[in-house]
């Protein structure tokens, strides 16, 4: 879920089942998106901080941002960052309203899922009955999860999301 542009690396969750995966990129889903950042310039925390309550940007709302300053490094500085909207490079825009320019962003992980040490091109399966208490008991059952012959015979074929790792894709961040 959630398309990294060509210029992002970091988790994707992978699945062959449209309801599933509509409903796990809305921003209703409030599934928590961190990503780890690195920008040339420099930001204060206080700045970061002042994103907690949203922010307008050329006419376009983007809800609250959980930002910590990280570490310097030479003209770099380190930030992670948590948002639960996941608009088209909404990172990215944030970061260059307050005169950041990103150079590497990394999706760290996607709500209850997380990066840690899959290797880049990597795969790891999760299992139906995690991602179905992920979910909770009535999403669950409204997209099938809680009946695995539903869910393979309505599609032919097991329907399990996967995580992984990939440098290219859409144009979200």
């Amino acid at each position: 879920m959630g398309r990294l542009d060509f210029n992002t690396e970091g988790l994707l969750l992978l699945t062959n089942d449209g309801a599933l995966a509509r409903h796990l990129e809305l921003p209703a889903t409030g599934w928590l998106r961190r990503y780890r950042v690195r920008a040339h310039g420099r930001v204060t925390q206080a700045d970061l901080d002042r994103l907690k309550e949203g922010i307008e940007i050329d006419g376009a709302r983007y809800g609250p941002v959980e930002a910590s300053l990280d570490t310097l490094q030479g003209g770099n500085i380190w930030i992670t960052m948590a948002l639960r909207e996941g608009k088209n490079r909404e990172v990215r825009r944030i970061l260059e309203h307050l005169g950041l320019q990103v150079n590497r962003l990394i999706r760290v992980s996607y709500g209850p899922f997380q990066l840690l040490d899959l290797k880049p091109g990597q795969a790891e399966p999760i299992k139906r009955r995690v991602l179905a208490d992920q979910l909770g008991d009535t999403i669950a059952a409204e997209l099938g999860l809680d009946r695995p012959d539903l869910v393979e015979a309505r599609s032919g074929r097991r329907n399990t999301p996967r995580k992984g790792r990939s440098s290219d894709g859409g144009d979200k961040d």
